[in-house]
């Protein structure tokens, strides 16, 4: 369209010109001594377009021959520009594609231009680690870090912690919150190693923090929140008043959850406090049943014996075929000195579910009443049942 307006106007100037030519008989002398020439006005305007048309040609010309080598060069540019796009496009699709051979070979290839390089040589990395290459996979971290450090420190912390290098992983992980304090996922995997290396109280102000951040749903930040709690009951050379006043301090919420209501209830047993361990799992099972718990509460043996197997047995009715509520009872009746009740509640714990504990406890009744055949059948049932386990 632009080439057929530009025809369509130098038609018109040369239209005008002719009739301008032919109704104004002009002309134009050029002196130059001892030299004298003589043109037509219109002959003139002719040549002097052609004068400017030739010098724009020329003009441009060497304009572009100039650029000539700058275009050259970009071109080139562009072209290896596409060339690493397709190289980098095929190491993630080779990663994302379960390729690692390729994608670590495509990985460790891609020229070294910036951050681009650096994410190659990560996704080499990971590559590497996912063939159990872990040489290789050390020598593309190495280069990785220093132009794609975010990306490195976080791979090289996942593949320390699952390695068991907890110390290696909170080390690199805090490399990493050096450059991005706020970055959820780091946070989330500095958890994780806090957790195992048994740091309890800082995995707990970081677990508040996530939670209130929204880097942890509330059921994973409850679980976690419990399973920290619980380490620090495990924690040795608590006293006796230190783990009261911990308790405590502690929601109801928490303190009748399962896993922390047991976990409590073995801290203060083995302060030599079953009183209180007895009420911790009696108030966790009556907000909420829990076979573990009702199992674990027959180890539980107070002073006030009679008042425990009154509340199993209140349990037992809303449970009749829990048999590790039934080895509770079991275990109780034999504490308080009961042998026929313990006997009868170890063989309705036996017909339910058979278990080694069960058939040590009926083989140790036995052997009490004198029936030591009946007592070395029980325990060649046991055996039975441990070797089936192992297998």
């Amino acid at each position: 369209m632009r080439w057929l307006l530009s025809f369509l106007l130098f038609s018109v100037l040369a239209i005008a010109l002719a009739l301008a030519g032919r109704y104004a008989p002009g002309y134009v002398v050029l002196v130059f001594p001892p030299w004298r020439m003589e043109l037509s006005s219109l002959a003139f305007v002719f040549l002097f377009v052609l004068l400017l048309g030739g010098t724009l040609v020329f003009v441009r010309l060497a304009t572009a021959t100039l650029r000539l080598p700058q275009q050259v060069r970009e071109a080139r540019a562009r072209r290896e520009r596409e060339e690493q796009e397709a190289l980098y496009q095929s190491v993630i699709a080779a990663w994302l594609e379960g390729r690692h051979q390729e994608a670590e070979r495509l990985g460790a290839r891609y020229p070294a231009d910036g951050a681009r390089f650096g994410l190659a040589r990560v996704l080499a990395a990971r590559s590497a680690h996912a063939m159990r290459a872990f040489q290789r996979r050390d020598a593309h971290l190495a280069v990785a870090r220093e132009y794609a450090p975010l990306a490195a420190h976080y791979f090289a912390a996942q593949a320390q912690l699952e390695n068991g290098d907890v110390p290696g992983a909170l080390g690199t992980l805090d490399q990493a919150l050096a450059l991005a304090p706020k970055h959820t996922a780091l946070q989330t995997l500095r958890l994780q190693a806090l957790l195992k290396s048994g740091h309890w109280l800082e995995a707990l102000r970081l677990i508040d923090s996530l939670g209130r951040g929204g880097g942890l749903d509330a059921d994973q930040a409850r679980q976690m929140r419990l399973a920290a709690l619980l380490g620090l009951l495990r924690q040795s050379g608590r006293g006796a008043q230190a783990l009261q006043e911990f308790w405590n301090k502690l929601p109801e919420t928490e303190q009748r959850a399962p896993l922390l209501a047991r976990g409590g209830a073995e801290a203060f047993l083995t302060q030599g406090n079953p009183v209180i361990a007895a009420r911790i799992v009696e108030n966790a099972l009556n907000e909420a049943w829990h076979e573990d718990l009702a199992h674990f509460y027959g180890a539980i043996a107070t002073d006030n014996l009679p008042r425990q197997i009154e509340l199993a047995e209140t349990w037992l009715n809303t449970h009749p075929r829990d048999a590790g509520l039934l080895l509770s009872l079991a275990r109780l009746c034999a504490a308080a000195g009961l042998w026929g009740k313990s006997q009868s509640y170890l063989e309705a714990s036996l017909a339910l579910a058979p278990s080694v504990e069960a058939l040590l406890a009926l083989a140790e009744l036995e052997e009490r009443s004198g029936r030591s055949s009946t007592a070395c059948g029980h325990l060649k049932q046991a055996l039975y049942l441990c070797r089936q386990a192992e297998r």
